[in-house]
């Protein structure tokens, strides 16, 4: 079983403000839902070759992550840490937008 958590309390305030202003339909976020699980029972290799999520490595800024989609624009942002252990959620955009740090 793997563990899914965000990376720091910024991203979690980041994904409640997403949702209290309605980016985040509800449909998104049982999609997210959907990740999370898949992702907890089976591990991130079950995603890579699933085209429903698009996962790819992240270069530049982001290299040693990873995105996933959860819709045409949306994207969650994470990495692996201590070896296949715990997923850290760095960022879930609604815009696929990567650029770090931009605040809304």
């Amino acid at each position: 079983m793997w563990l899914v958590e965000f990376e720091n309390s910024a991203v979690e305030k980041e994904v409640a403000t997403l949702i209290k202003s309605k980016k985040l339909t509800t449909d998104d976020q049982a999609i997210i839902h959907a990740w999370v699980q898949q992702i907890s029972v089976h591990g991130p290799e079950s995603i890579r070759g699933d085209f429903k999520w698009a996962d790819h490595a992240l270069q530049g800024d982001w290299a040693g992550y990873r995105s996933s989609a959860f819709s045409n624009r949306g994207r969650i942002i994470y990495r692996i840490v201590d070896k296949k252990v715990v997923i850290k959620i760095a960022r879930i955009t609604d815009e696929h937008d990567y650029m770090k740090g931009r605040k809304k």
